[in-house]
């Protein structure tokens, strides 16, 4: 498979006064085309440092990042959220709905954000993608009225809404119980079936497990990488 994004010679360097914090070192590395990988490692290992830049939520300090082919290393904060809307879709282990909107305006949000009109077939996607996680009964819920499994159904549908090249997604079962978490996680492995590529931080190896690929990062850099039987 092509790939879809690769980094090299990453490096990211936070400034808290006078102390300078090495997250990334170095990291060079290349994620193919519907693949499903996961990212673990300690905390302060540089995963979710990493995630961030692939998401393009920040800038490296010094390295390449090609995304879909288009070097995305030195763009603008308005170039980057263009990026973002068009290649990548997000889930939290926090969700990040918004509690006065209904499930279907959640999903709509990045289409808001990206100034686009709710035509009726816009609409009308969103209400499918609610009901392809399961949520078909729930369409005017709002989150308080929901389970932590159902708001991350929500989030998971709300990071389809723009058909992205590729999902991130951070700690997607950190909040869930086991039963909910196997429910999520499958919900993952059907969408990367159908083809979508799934970046994902966890720190729980069975959740890895279910991946395709484990990177492992300690201290900035990767410490292996590794293709998972089957």
């Amino acid at each position: 498979m092509p790939e879809i994004a690769s980094v090299v010679g990453l490096v990211k360097h936070y400034y808290l006064e006078s102390v300078v914090v090495e997250a990334l070192r170095g990291v060079s590395v290349g994620f193919e085309e519907g693949d499903f990988v996961a990212l673990m490692g300690p905390s302060g290992s540089g995963k979710s440092t990493l995630l961030n830049l692939l998401g393009c939520l920040d800038r490296p300090t010094r390295g390449q990042y090609v995304l879909a082919g288009h070097d995305v290393s030195d763009l603008d904060d308005d170039e980057l959220s263009e990026v973002r809307s068009r290649y990548l879709g997000f889930i939290f282990q926090s969700y990040n709905l918004l509690p006065q909107y209904t499930v279907v305006e959640n999903i709509e949000i990045p289409l808001l954000y990206q100034g686009q009109p709710l035509t009726d077939e816009k609409r009308r996607r969103c209400r499918q993608l609610a009901e392809m996680v399961g949520l078909a009964n729930r369409l005017d819920h709002r989150p308080m009225q929901l389970s932590g499994g159902q708001q991350q159904r929500v989030a998971i549908a709300r990071a389809l809404v723009n058909d992205p090249h590729i999902i991130l997604a951070d700690e997607p079962t950190g909040n869930l119980d086991s039963k909910t978490s196997d429910e999520i996680m499958q919900l993952l492995k059907d969408l990367n079936a159908a083809g979508k590529t799934i970046i994902m931080v966890t720190h729980e190896n069975d959740i890895a497990a279910r991946a395709k690929r484990v990177i492992r990062l300690r201290d900035g850099l990767i410490e292996s990488d590794q293709r998972l039987p089957g």
